[in-house]
């Protein structure tokens, strides 16, 4: 009962893949007959006692992650343990099988002489992400309705919710202390409290001011805390992933390193191949050494030469490749993903071609902000118009047709929720093909093709702990 009591006090945690983390950590238990009475009557309480919608929608979310990969059949008393419905809630019970509850009581239009508060709007990129407003503001523009100032109102509405500390996990308390210069993936009292705002202005949006249910639903699902597809990750770091301190030195050695790389991990999965590699190798307050690594192909007639390729691919690490995501069921938890077509994908001068994008931004959980956007890896050459993209086991499994073409893997690689602005995240994560099927062209385009690896090794320094860390970066290729 002690492991119980504190797993569900850690789903009050400001950092937000604490929070992920324990809902994986109770959907399991759900689905364990020795503990699943007594984790389900507390989770239960739980649920009955939550003052805020998105309270309920995280709460909803562990009933839903059992569900889908523990077994766990879901009890009436769901339904009527909610206090504070709304669209997305509705959601998820319907996906669960279960009565919808009403949400069309308690709802009120803002008042023409209401005025914003300042603080609603110094938590905007602050504490919550622009997203929320950013939609709000394109739905004001398109129906001429005042959901900005609707947000405010419910904002302003749900401050007494929690009277003593409606401010609750100051997101400065953690990065002040660190010195100048950082980002933290938080979502505290703040972030709760304005995204239950914005779902009680699209609640209003449907039953007050008659918007479409299809696009109320649309807007709804920005406020996901997981993306379906990712609920299942677990953080697993690669056997044959470097330890720290092996990339530090010059090209040439840090290219020796990266070769070894490769060949470990072909001795680990014989057959398979590393495509794309993005990871923090070393995270201390003085030093943080990050590596980023995706395969290329490269046709005949380029004309960069060899020793150029680094320096004219360079503003590949800033822009990348993104694959789009195509519309599926809200909690499908597989999504297919468009392939990019080859004229997109390769660079005229160079006569290269990228072996790995990111995923796009259409479904987000912001409990998994850490991921996006550069270190949520895919292939790019998939043989098909599509491929797909589902849980497997602690990670994801991308096909196409059926044929496995690559796993994904991820892991945490820092020292908390707060990292140097200047890295990418403070996660790693790894993208190995099943085969070589995920590298293969067209009859016709694949003769004479060459493979490289570019690749990437930024190191942040500083000889103190209070200030911004300096940058420097390393960059090269190494044909394969």
């Amino acid at each position: 009962m002690d492991e119980l009591r504190i797993l569900i006090a850690r789903l009050g945690w400001p950092a937000t893949s604490a929070r992920w983390w324990t809902m994986q950590a109770l959907a399991a238990r759900l689905g364990d007959p020795a503990v699943c009475t007594a984790t389900e009557h507390a989770l239960l309480a739980y649920l009955r006692g939550r003052r805020l919608e998105i309270e309920v929608i995280e709460a909803l979310c562990i009933f839903w992650m059992a569900a889908r990969r523990h077994g766990y059949a879901p009890v009436a008393e769901l339904s009527r343990s909610i206090s504070k419905p709304s669209v997305l809630s509705n959601l998820f019970l319907a996906d669960l099988g279960l009565p919808a509850c009403a949400i069309d009581s308690d709802l009120c239009e803002v008042p023409q002489a209401f005025e914003i508060a300042g603080d609603f709007q110094g938590v905007q990129g602050v504490e919550l992400p622009r997203i929320f407003q950013t939609t709000l503001s394109r739905l004001e523009r398109q129906t001429d309705r005042p959901y900005v100032r609707q947000m405010a109102f419910e904002w302003e509405r749900n401050r007494s919710v929690y009277q003593d500390t409606p401010m609750q996990g100051d997101v400065g308390h953690f990065i002040r202390p660190l010195g100048e210069g950082f980002h933290a993936h938080l979502s505290a009292r703040a972030a709760q409290r304005a995204i239950s705002a914005y779902l009680r202005t699209l609640a209003v949006a449907q039953h007050v001011w008659d918007q479409p249910q299809d696009l109320v639903r649309e807007a709804a699902l920005w406020a996901l805390p997981i993306h379906p597809t990712l609920a299942f990750l677990k953080p697993e770091r690669p056997t044959w992933m470097p330890l720290r301190n092996e990339l530090i030195g010059e090209a040439a050695s840090v290219e020796a390193e990266l070769r070894r790389l490769v060949e470990r991990v072909e001795l680990t999965r014989p057959g398979d191949e590393l495509i794309a590699l993005r990871s923090p190798i070393e995270m201390t307050m003085g030093r943080c050494v990050e590596l980023s690594l995706v395969r290329w192909l490269q046709a005949p007639g380029s004309r960069i030469a060899e020793g150029n390729l680094a320096t004219y691919l360079e503003a590949f690490w800033d822009h990348g490749l993104t694959l789009r995501s195509l519309d599926t069921d809200p909690l499908c938890m597989s999504t297919p993903i468009e392939s990019a077509p080859l004229t997109r994908l390769l660079d005229g001068k160079s006569r290269a071609l990228p072996l790995a994008g990111t995923m796009d931004l259409a479904r987000m959980g912001y409990l998994q902000y850490d991921l996006y956007p550069s270190h949520l890896l895919l292939p790019t050459l998939a043989g098909a118009a599509r491929f797909d993209v589902a849980p497997f086991a602690a990670g994801l499994e991308i096909r196409s047709a059926e044929t496995g073409l690559a796993n994904y893997a991820y892991w945490n690689a820092g020292w908390g929720p707060v990292y140097p602005k200047q890295l990418s995240g403070n996660c790693g994560a790894a993208l190995v093909s099943r085969g070589t099927g995920y590298r293969a062209l067209r009859s016709g385009e694949g003769e004479a093709i060459r493979s490289f690896y570019l690749w990437r090794v930024r190191t942040l320094h500083r000889s103190d702990t209070y200030s911004a860390f300096s940058e420097t970066t390393k960059s090269g290729t190494f044909f394969v």
